[in-house]
């Protein structure tokens, strides 16, 4: 890459995309349109469904059009921040687009934070507008009385005749304002605060326009199901715009309560051809279909990572489901897709996340910040057009991620002679044992092999005779008899004898955050807490 690591990229999407960047200042309301929707969108086509709701194009824009009024009326200004504190609806995608219209920037907030969490929220980013439904509104309007932030109500099944009267406002003429960044995302800090991830138009764009090509059928005839909550990337960005762009459908699978039976029963009633499926859930679907078959007859794209993808668990999953095209996804908030790997190359390059996608550009350092020779394990660096500006009120943390245009995603990976990207896992989830190295995503590999196991994960716990020891934490499928000596000789027979685990704790169910991603903190600190009860008994 060049020392403009942005600039570059920009020049090779302008090359494989159909977006040219040609403006400085790109705005994501181009997507519904400045003037009016883009000539390849039908305005009867249904942009967005979801239980018991939809919405047209034409009304989608109109809605949009006139929330943006409406929020200008009240005297919010270009870059003032609006929270969004809804389930997976449709009015938070006509927020999204409200705000890129009137120029302010959208919070999508987690409907499951507590009152502390939103008063920190609050405090970092002070919000002048918030909207909120009333199945979870209580901790949101609680901070927001304490701090005068006006909030919008919305019933759960239906607007509300308060919303409705912002969005039947007549839109104001004018050209669309604009502010940076558009979204915020708050994600878990290190330190324990939540950190603002800030996504400019152009991140969110280029990020668009280059799913919109890499994802197969993604046309106007494309109907995406939305599994992952809209507060977070993979649900707001990642599938949904993308969509967007070239006039598909996006279908919300409602919040909370997610089953194989239910997902499946979405698929067969919306048609749905596109969806993501996190790693975690493809063990208890196949489970499912093996006691009464899913079908997903109209599926024709799966996508899945957010995690380590375990090839035994790929490659079941491929076997059932031949019909609808499997690709493998490596990429986080702070930066989308940065490799991608399809189809019949899954089987070819068993744990590979593929190669590097259009318009990004990777590099492994270690820890001097000298490039690693070939195949060895470093640090990943991430450069691209989706590369985010950086955290909200947080200089300190951006300047130590974002160097020179290149983000430090904080994973490890090796770079095959087949020129594919192999994760290894997390730099803080590396476990040294006795001098050795350790990658959980090695073990947790084997572990999927397993007919007995039904999730799985690896951590490493602290050990006064190997500084680290390896524990697995599993949980069993329904019916199954598997003891820890059983777990711990299926992995010596395939591994080297220091990679075994030293402990295995059994589980009811992995913690996960909203993303479906493992919380290996927790999970390392119910493991310790289960040990150290069982050693003084």
């Amino acid at each position: 890459m060049s020392e403009d690591p942005r600039r570059e990229v920009q020049e090779m999407n302008a090359a494989v995309m159909p977006l040219r960047f040609d403006s400085a200042e790109p705005s994501v309301a181009w997507i519904l349109g400045a003037e009016a929707l883009p000539g390849h969108i039908d305005p009867d086509g249904v942009a967005l469904r979801w239980t018991g709701h939809e919405r047209t194009y034409a009304q989608l824009r109109a809605r949009a059009l006139g929330l943006a009024a409406s929020l200008r009326a009240e005297g919010l200004e270009p870059g003032d921040r609006v929270v969004g504190h809804l389930l997976n609806r449709g009015e938070t995608f006509e927020l999204y687009f409200a705000c890129a219209y009137a120029g302010l920037t959208f919070v999508s907030l987690n409907w499951r934070l507590t009152e502390h969490e939103i008063e920190t929220i609050f405090d970092d980013c002070q919000p002048r507008r918030a909207f909120t439904q009333e199945q979870v509104a209580e901790p949101l309007a609680a901070v927001a009385a304490r701090r005068d932030v006006a909030v919008t109500l919305l019933a759960d099944d239906a607007p509300g005749e308060q919303y409705e009267r912002l969005a039947a406002t007549a839109p104001a003429a004018g050209e669309i304002d604009r502010a940076e960044p558009h979204l915020i995302l708050y994600t878990s800090g290190t330190t324990g605060r939540p950190k603002g991830v800030m996504l400019g138009h152009d991140n969110i764009l280029s990020f668009a326009f280059q799913q919109a090509t890499m994802y197969p059928g993604l046309d106007a005839s494309a109907v995406t199901l939305v599994i992952a909550p809209t507060f977070n990337t993979a649900g707001i960005n990642e599938t949904s715009i993308p969509t967007f762009l070239v006039g598909g459908t996006v279908a919300l699978h409602p919040s909370g309560g997610w089953t194989p039976e239910r997902m499946a029963a979405l698929i067969d009633e919306w048609r749905v051809t596109h969806s993501i499926v996190f790693p975690s859930m493809m063990e208890p679907l196949l489970e499912a279909d093996r006691r009464s078959q899913l079908g997903f007859a109209s599926l024709r794209f799966v996508l899945t990572g957010g995690e380590n993808c375990p090839p035994a668990t790929m490659a079941r999953f491929r076997e059932r489901w031949p019909d609808a095209e499997l690709a493998i996804g490596y990429g986080a908030t702070e930066s989308g897709v940065v490799t991608l790997i399809r189809g019949a190359e899954i089987a070819r390059h068993p744990g590979s996340c593929g190669r590097v996608a259009p318009g990004m550009a990777v590099r492994l350092l270690d820890p001097e910040g000298e490039p690693v020779e070939p195949g060895e394990v470093g640090e990943l660096w991430v450069a691209g057009g989706s590369i985010v500006r950086g955290y909200w009120n947080a200089p300190e943390l951006t300047a130590a991620t974002l160097r020179d245009g290149w983000l430090h995603s904080g994973d490890l990976a090796r770079i095959g002679e087949d020129g594919h990207l192999y994760l290894e896992g997390r730099t803080k989830d590396l476990i040294i044992s006795k001098g050795q190295n350790i990658y959980p995503a090695e073990i947790e590999n084997v572990l999927s092999e397993h007919p007995d196991l039904l999730e799985w994960t690896v951590v490493g716990l602290a050990d006064e005779e190997w500084g680290e020891a390896v524990c697995a934490a599993v949980v069993a499928k329904p019916g199954a008899e598997v003891e820890a000596g059983d777990v711990v000789a299926f992995v010596q027979e395939r591994l080297a004898s220091y990679k075994k685990p030293r402990h295995v704790v059994f589980l009811d169910e992995l913690p996960r955050n909203p993303g479906k991603k493992v919380l290996k903190d927790e999970v390392a600190r119910i493991a310790g807490d289960r040990l150290a009860a069982e050693s003084v008994r």
